[in-house]
């Protein structure tokens, strides 16, 4: 890729990331499994409505997982930091569709992720607004390669 069109592209996620409404709390997650299934890692980014980041974390688990159980929990990790850092209105934005599909319809089509969902449900009763869009990885990328090196940890990192 010429540079040109790197720059353009860190441009046009930058002018995304503004678009926020002022005084909300923009939370990109990502999670991600290790190679060979003995880790799952999970990344958290938060930016406030002019795009700085204002908090981020990584978590790391020894243990095996799927995809969307890791997802969801990233999601409800998310929930509880913003919540102890006394954010009121939030936005969580993450690249797992079907996650933010069963949190946005309530319909849960995989039970083996429901408790983590109901979580999800009464922490989103807590903030003032709270809402859940699904982004590309490209619009994700900072939580992705939080994620990707949360592997290497052996404790979260804030």
């Amino acid at each position: 890729e010429e540079p040109g069109n790197a720059a353009m592209s860190q441009q046009q996620q930058q002018s995304r990331r503004k678009i926020s409404k002022e005084g909300v709390i923009k939370l990109h997650i990502d999670a991600a499994i290790s190679a060979r299934m003995i880790r799952t890692r999970q990344g958290i980014i938060a930016r406030n409505w002019i795009g700085e980041i204002v908090k981020a974390k990584g978590i790391v688990h020894q243990r095996k997982s799927e995809a969307s159980m890791v997802e969801a929990l990233a999601i409800r990790n998310a929930l509880v930091m913003a919540k102890d850092a006394g954010w009121t209105k939030i936005e969580v934005c993450t690249d797992c569709k079907s996650v933010v599909d069963q949190i946005n319809t309530r319909n849960v089509n995989n039970y083996n992720i429901a408790t983590v969902l109901e979580d999800i449900q009464e922490l989103r009763q807590w903030f003032q607004s709270c809402s859940f869009s699904f982004v590309h990885r490209a619009e994700n990328r900072c939580s992705h390669e939080l994620a990707q090196f949360a592997v290497q940890l052996v404790q979260d990192i804030e």
